[in-house]
Formats: structure tokens, sequence, C-alpha cells
């Protein structure tokens, strides 16, 4: 159980051979050095482009005391390996915050955690985000009004949070505190809340739901509360990995341009391990679906996302290659079709 908790605690994304380098370890306290660096070649709407894979590098720690609890520390930063630009020709930073918490965690009594966090609604939410290169855009979990780390959806800000588990069922607790205006936006308070039962068949059943208070200037300034409320099922054993998720989200994605007051999004994802063709050798496929179920003016359609992806992956040691060819069927406002079908190519290093 304690293990379990521990991952709960540290949960990441991560759909390949994560390693780290236990730089330290004496039995009692320990230090761990962790992450990753890659590139994604894409071909999208006639162009070519050669863009970051989320690098990111971690810092571990952990210190057993005598009274069964364990003292964690987790500090972890995204990094462009190449240089990017914004709309205005600003080089981005390099470096930028990903995860920085400290924690307490017990066999029985739970783990607690304070700082920036992966939110108890990603604990469910995150079943289906689970691709190679792209990933799940149908839940609201990284939209929002400043995404979802300022929602409280994907890595959450500001968060005390509480988890633990009882036999086959999980529970996540959290809390995210006040913030300072920023675009458009200062948060009053947020919570969310996740439960999830392991069968022993290696089926998980699972929910989730958040709400955040705003106290809003200009532009949502009649858009006082998100939430999110979603619920799914996955399935794992050595070979097979499914998941589908449903969710139903207030003032959380951004289809139409400006905030959605009501949409509904479907995920699903499923992959297969080919070992018997070729050791560390998989195939994929994703399906998101998400509609702006918001009230439209007679001449407005319903915006709606719609993409279907197929990819492979291959793994080797610490290294990962995928292919991933997603179809965009997505529509705007006027019923026009938006995106353009991508092909993406990934060569990823974990250490």
């Amino acid at each position: 159980m304690h293990k379990k908790i521990l991952a709960a605690a540290v949960a990441t994304a991560v759909a390949g051979p994560a390693m780290a380098v236990n730089v330290y370890d004496d039995g009692t306290s320990s230090l761990s050095i962790g992450g990753r660096v890659g590139v994604v070649a894409k071909n999208h709407d006639g162009d070519n482009t050669l863009n970051n894979d989320s690098a990111r590098i971690n810092f571990k720690f952990a210190h057993k005391f005598d009274s069964g609890w364990t003292g964690q520390g987790v500090a972890e930063w995204g990094f462009r390996a190449k240089d990017e630009y914004d709309a205005d020709g600003n080089k981005e930073e390099t470096f930028f915050n990903r995860l920085g918490y400290v924690g307490l965690s017990h066999e029985e009594m739970g783990a607690f955690a304070a700082g920036k966090n992966w939110s108890v609604t990603y604990d469910v939410s995150g079943w289906t985000d689970m691709y190679a290169i792209g990933g799940g855009s149908a839940l609201g979990i990284y939209d929002g009004r400043n995404g979802g780390d300022f929602d409280g959806s994907a890595r959450a800000d500001d968060v005390i949070q509480y988890r633990n588990s009882f036999g086959g069922l999980n529970i996540g607790l959290q809390y995210q505190m006040q913030d300072q205006t920023v675009t458009n936006a200062q948060r009053d308070s947020g919570f969310g809340i996740s439960a999830s039962y392991d069968l022993a068949m290696g089926l998980s059943l699972g929910a989730a739901y958040s709400e955040t208070k705003y106290e809003e200037t200009g532009t949502f300034a009649d858009q006082e509360k998100s939430k999110s409320a979603t619920a799914g099922l996955k399935f794992e054993n050595e070979r097979l990995y499914l998941a589908a998720m449903y969710g139903e989200l207030t003032n959380k994605t951004n289809l139409s341009g400006d905030l959605d007051v009501k949409s509904k999004g479907i995920e699903l994802y499923g992959r297969l391990a080919m070992n018997n063709v070729l050791q560390g050798f998989s195939l994929e496929a994703g399906y998101n679906e998400l509609k702006d179920n918001s009230s439209a003016s007679t001449d407005q359609f319903e915006a709606t996302l719609k993409e279907t992806m197929i990819g492979a992956i291959y793994e080797t040691g610490p290294m990962q290659f995928a292919v991933e060819y997603a179809i965009d069927d997505s529509k705007n406002t006027d019923g026009k079709k938006e995106g353009d079908n991508t092909l993406s190519v990934q060569a990823r290093y974990y250490f």
C-alpha cells in the first residue's frame, strides 16, 4: 500500500521507459534525479517542423523517520532543448516550473503534500492522457483561464492535498489557495476530490470533481466558477491498456475562443504490447471529442474538437521512438473544418 500511495503522490504521465538515477541512498535518506529530453518532427498543413518534446528534469528527496513517516521533497522543471519564440518574436524562457512540493506519507495514514503537484482530478482524468506524443485534450485538464495549473486540474498551483488507499479504494482530496490577479483572473479558492476502485482482474473504475471560484475582472466578469466532473474506467495487464473517460465541464474549455459555458468531452485510449513480434514494440490508438454545448445564437454552430490518433512505439533501454498520425475533424463556430491532419515522429531519451 505504501508504494501505491507514493506513486499517486508523485504521479506523472509517462508512456515510456521512465528512469531515474539514484544519486544517494543510505537506507534513511535518498536523492534521485530523473527526466527526459527529446524532439518531435511534425508534418502539418504542408509544413515540416522540429519541436521540443516536453523535456524536463526532476529532483526527488526522501527521508524515513523512525515513526514510520517518510518525508519527501520534489522539484521539477521543464526546459526547452531548442530555442522557441512567442507570437511577438520574444524568446521563451529556457527553464520553467512544473512541480515543486513538500510532503509526508505513512503506510496507514496516507500521503500529504503542499505546493505545486499533479491534481487529484488528474489521478483519474489522466487515464486517457497516455499518448506517446500527443495527449488527452477533451476533458479540460490543461484548459481554463490560465491553463490547468491555475484551475487546479493539471499540475495544480498553491495546493494542499491528501491521498490514501484502502484495499482497492483510492481517494484524493485537495484545496487550492487564493492567487493574485493574472490575465483577467484572480482565484479565490478551489477544491477537488477523486475516487477510484481497483478490481483484481485489472479493471479500475473512477470519478473526479473539481470546482474553482474566482474574483473576476474584465473579460470573465460573469463567469465566477469553473467546474469539472469526470468519470471513466481503465483496464490493464502485461500486454493491454485500455481507458475511456467522459466529462461535463463548466467555464473550463476554450473551443469558441472564449470560455465555453458548458462543454462535454470523451476520451479513449488503447495500447497493445507486441513483444512477441519485437521486444519493446507496441501499437496505440486514441480518440478525443469535445463539444461546446453553450447556448449559441441562430447563426452559430456548436464548436467541436474531434481527433483520431493511431501510432506505434518502440522502447529500447532508456530511449523511446514513436510515430503518431492524428486525423483532425474539428469544426469552428461557423461549422467549418479547422484543423489539418498531422504526422509526428519522436525520439526521446529518459535519464
